[in-house]
């Protein structure tokens, strides 16, 4: 009977083996990391311009649309007391907008002939910025419902529309009739909107800053 010359292996040889698996290992996940690191950096960056765009889309269909952008709001807030107050560095915009029915069509004040107006508030809350509705009691058939904080929200007074959660600012400048820069929202005819976001992902600060410029239409 012929006998194989069997031998196992040493201790040395398996360290080597260990050793260059390990390195493989080793190169696989960090090859493997970065790239994940790279995809979730560049989901971030497109996220916040969808992001900044569909804000500044928003705004825009507002204000084309808007009687005038006013200093303080009109219609009351029960869930803001204290009321609002359109301020730059606080990141608040109130706009004030016709109120229309299910055909779109404005609804008038007959004891005034003028437009029922409702207003919206954009309002930055730490890094979010919401917009808020705040809907004309007194015009019949108005399909804007006014809304509320996620806290209080309920079936007749939905939550404030999120944009983002990632906005450090959003400055604003007002033109009047001749371009001049004014400071007084009700003499705007166009507004100059700056939007900042910042998302810290793993070792990088994504940044982004988008900015539009919106004419009053009915002004």
């Amino acid at each position: 009977m012929t006998r194989l010359n069997a031998r196992g292996f040493t201790i040395i040889e398996m360290l080597m083996v260990l050793a260059v698996a390990g390195g493989m290992i080793a190169i696989l996940f960090t090859v493997t990391f970065n790239y994940y690191v790279s995809t979730v950096k560049a989901e971030t960056a497109t996220q916040m311009a969808l992001e900044s765009q569909s804000l500044l889309t928003q705004l825009t269909e507002d204000i084309r649309l808007a009687d005038a952008i006013t200093g303080t709001n009109l219609i009351d807030d029960p869930t803001n007391p204290g009321g609002w107050m359109t301020n730059d560095p606080s990141n608040i915009i109130i706009v004030q907008s016709p109120a229309t029915d299910v055909n779109r069509d404005i609804i008038y004040d007959d004891t005034t002939g003028y437009p029922f107006s409702n207003e919206f508030i954009y309002f930055l809350n730490g890094n979010s910025m919401f917009k808020r509705v705040l809907a004309n009691s007194g015009a019949s058939g108005n399909t804007a419902i006014t809304t509320c904080p996620a806290a209080s929200a309920t079936s007749t007074c939905p939550k404030d529309k999120l944009f983002s959660d990632k906005i450090t600012n959003l400055t604003f400048t007002f033109f009047d009739i001749n371009d001049a820069q004014t400071a007084n929202a009700a003499s705007a005819r166009s507004i100059l909107f700056v939007v900042n976001m910042e998302k810290q992902v793993y070792d990088e600060t994504i940044t982004l800053n988008n900015s539009t410029r919106i004419t009053l239409r009915n002004q």
